[in-house]
């Protein structure tokens, strides 16, 4: 009943060709004016948890002290001996910063430090230049470098622990701090650099913003790449099977209008492209060209068996559209929908950048089975039959594949199941040896010249990532109360001690510079003040003259302070117990003066993290559950739902294997992967157990039933994983390590999976087969292949 009504639908489409052309027309012109209105947003934040406690202090902190995220650094290497000209190439340097638009440049000339001045033997406090250029000579500099070494304020921000490096800082203005500004800024100041042509010294430009700024053009570098190498790759491996530039063109009718359909519906909500939804295009494009690929095979199957009406001209290639779209309609829908499922699953992580991407991939996965059932049958009608080159669905090696695995159906080999046992148990045990490891910087791989200065600047002596202390005042007294300061610098130097801190900066540093630029001539005045007044004092004297000294750490008026701890990108193996050790340290020693809360970038990414591989195993479980209810109720049976089950467990397994060979840690770029590999995995077990299913109720015998499936679907089940293992190889081309990983292991799971659909699955068949018939005689073998050879007998004569 149900395919007689498949049948009428597609009749009535093909019947009325125009009108699902100016549906399909319209639905694309609106979606084109959403897709106009759609921006790009790669910013850090949205790795971060949408809401909570954790987002909501790390938001407050933000708006009180921002300049960390607005800061382009310079770091500076140079095998000459400080001096004079040090100072004249870095204010060269510092110039490109202001020629660029950045404010507050700091550097060894520009910086702040306090001193004593004496006039009329009264001491009084003076702010002036680290280096005075009227003083300038290589013997001063040298003095001033040594003499302030070990200064808390310096070290680490304008040079290393030995001075070997050296760093300028500049700061984007707060009001302008967008994408487009970082971009213009970032590339005038690389231009500006590279032209002072300096000798002797190595530089790397390092900051938030030159990530965020470099971040877009790596995407956009590997967008360009994996989408035209993808299209050129995939019409290269479709030609090779059809041998048809239309058909290679209407292969890619449903995923195209897929994309601008998804883009479409994010701009329409008024969302914007991820780092993630980004490279939705190359997996649409991989999902439906695989579907295609079945049903053109399929179609000129039928194309073949069709007869031409002499007075209808036409009814050959309809009748062998129509037939066509009948009979795969639903096992199209159902790997389509176990797709979706699989990458829908994601929404279980609870991450909105992940979240998004899991819920779009799956509209823009389903928008194009949709486009396949409607406008695909209809191109197919439209264009005009020429002789059809058959040849590259005969490839000899499919052809042994696909006998090899038939050869299994008729007589079933227990070592194939044994293997395909065996290999899962060696999966699951790799998967107990697996460590969860997590880097801040994940997202790149190894080979990026961004993630290669990233770690050129952190060996200097220099970080990108902090761990924040936010405090703020209360009824008890300022935040610069001699209790506070003292416990303060307390916490700076219990972290220090961890070999994962480069260094702190806080409060109680600019306390001790003041107090000890007014101590008495010869008299060491390190020890913070010992009254409130005192230290009210020392900072009402510095702002008279530099009213933002302090600014990065203290706002007075505003009853807010932080304490920065840089620290080494080491994995979460080792950041998560330091971090637990603040939390530890945080709950038995409370400030005595005010509220702490730790926060920060790294806080925020790790909670990030924590959460996916929290949320790995609901996710998967929930696409296991909902895939495997898909199949059961796809064949009306739960013997099959479970069957098909077991292969698409196998390419899991597999993954651990591969992942514990290739040393991957479990992370969330590589717990992402099970999730989309098992409902890519499902595809090719359901078109194999469809066509099963319809010999057994056509009332063949188990096996002779096992060799008509694997002979009819296995060759394009071996040319769709050739397609999918290809299209997610590209990603292993990109600089991103997240994407890298999905190519690879997505591409595992496709091999894997189709390895077990065809070699292991028909012999669980064969072993099993009294599960779907009431038995087999002793001779079921022999009379399979006398089936065999009679199907094949009736083929050569056209019987």
């Amino acid at each position: 009943m149900m395919a007689e009504r498949r049948d009428r639908y597609f009749r009535w489409l093909l019947a009325h060709r125009g009108r699902v052309l100016l549906a399909a027309a319209t639905v694309l012109t609106v979606s084109a004016f959403g897709a106009g209105r759609v921006r790009i947003d790669y910013t850090i934040e949205q790795l971060f948890p949408a809401r909570g406690e954790s987002r909501q202090t790390f938001d407050e902190y933000k708006q009180a002290f921002p300049r960390e995220d607005l800061r382009f650094s310079l770091i500076w290497r140079d095998t000459r001996a400080p001096g004079v000209h040090l100072y004249r190439d870095m204010q060269r340097a510092a110039r490109e910063f202001e020629k660029a638009g950045l404010l507050d440049v700091h550097w060894i000339g520009s910086v702040s430090v306090a001193e004593a001045e004496w006039i009329d033997g009264e001491a009084g406090l003076r702010i002036h230049p680290l280096v005075e250029e009227s003083r300038l000579t290589d013997r001063y500099v040298q003095n001033v470098l040594v003499r302030y070494r070990d200064e808390r304020l310096y070290r680490g921000y304008l040079w290393n622990a030995d001075q070997t490096s050296f760093a300028i800082h500049g700061y984007l203005d707060e009001h302008s701090a967008d994408d487009r500004t970082r971009r213009e800024i970032e590339e005038a100041l690389s231009d500006g650099l590279a032209a002072l042509d300096l000798e002797s010294v190595e530089t790397a430009l390092g900051g938030i913003p030159v990530f965020r700024s470099r971040l877009p053009k790596l995407l956009e570098s590997d967008q360009r790449l994996l989408l035209g190498g993808g299209f050129l790759l995939f019409a290269l491996i479709l030609f090779l099977f059809f041998r048809s530039i239309t058909h290679i063109v209407f292969c890619l009718a449903s995923a195209i209008p897929a994309y601008l359909v998804t883009i479409g519906v994010i701009g329409h909500a008024g969302m914007s492209i991820s780092v993630l939804t980004s490279f939705i295009p190359i997996i649409v494009l991989v999902v439906s060209v695989s579907d295609s690929i079945h049903l053109l095979a399929r179609f000129r199957t039928e194309l073949n068996r069709t007869g031409e009406s002499a007075d209808r001209p036409g009814t050959r290639r309809r009748e062998a559209v129509a037939r066509t779209f009948s009979h795969l309609a639903v096992p199209c829908f159902y790997t389509s929908l176990t797709t979706a499922v699989g990458f829908l699953s994601l929404v279980g992580t609870r991450i909105g950048i992940v979240m998004e991407f899991g819920a779009f991939t799956a509209l823009a996965i389903l928008v194009a089975f949709g486009f396949s059932m409607t406008v695909l049958p209809v191109l197919l009608s439209i264009a005009p039959i020429r002789k059809l080159d058959d040849r590259g669905l005969r490839i000899r090696w499919i052809q042994w594949i696909v006998n090899a695995a038939a050869h299994l159906a008729v007589r079933p080999s227990r070592v194939a199941i044994g293997a395909f046992v065996g290999v899962g148990l060696l999966g699951l045990a790799a998967a107990t040896t697996l460590r969860t490891n997590t880097l801040l910087m994940d997202d790149l791989r190894p080979r990026s010249s961004l993630l290669r200065d990233i770690h050129w600047i952190e060996r200097n002596g220099y970080g990108l990532f902090q761990v924040n202390l936010y405090l703020r005042t209360d009824s008890r007294g300022p935040l610069h109360d001699p209790a506070a300061l003292a416990w303060m610098r307390e916490f700076q130097e219990h972290v220090s001690a961890d070999p994962l801190v480069i260094g702190t900066l806080g409060l109680p540093d600019y306390i001790e510079q003041l107090r000890t630029a007014m101590a008495d001539e010869g008299e060491i005045a390190r020890p913070l003040p010992e009254s409130r007044e005192e230290a009210s004092q020392l900072l009402f004297m510095a702002e008279l003259q530099d009213a933002g000294f302090a600014q990065d750490v203290y706002h007075r008026e505003d009853g807010e302070a932080q304490v920065l701890v840089t620290v080494r990108d080491k994995g979460s193996v080792v950041i998560l117990p330091f971090l637990d050790r603040i939390d530890r340290y945080l709950a038995d020693n409370p400030p005595p003066v005010g509220s702490v809360k730790p926060t920060g970038t790294v806080y925020l990414l790790q909670s990030y993290q924590a959460r996916i591989l929290q949320s790995f195993g609901p996710s998967l479980l929930i696409a296991l559950v909902v895939i495997t209810g898909i199949l059961i109720y796809m064949f009306r049976s739960w013997r099959y739902g479970l069957l098909a089950l077991l292969p698409n467990l196998f390419p899991l397994v597999v993954l651990l294997g591969v992942m514990k060979l290739g040393s991957f840690d479990l992370k969330p770029s590589t717990i992402l992967v099970f999730s989309i590999a098992f409902g890519i995995a499902a595809d090719d077990t359901i078109h194999l157990l469809s066509r099963f299913r319809q010999s057994i109720a056509s009332g063949m015998r188990v096996r002779t039933a096992l060799v008509d499936s694997v002979r009819d679907a296995g060759p394009a089940i071996l040319m769709t994983t050739m397609v999918v293992g290809a299209g997610f190889s590209l990603l292993m081309a990109s600089q991103f390590e997240v994407l890298f990983l999905v190519g690879l292991m997505t591409a595992v799971s496709a091999i894997s999976a189709v390895t077990a659909d065809l070699f292991a699955l028909p012999s669980i068949l064969a072993v099993r087969g009294r599960l779907f018939t009431h038995g087999s005689s002793p001779a079921a073998p022999a009379r399979a292949a006398l089936d065999i050879r009679k199907r094949r007998l009736e083929a050569s004569t056209g019987d």
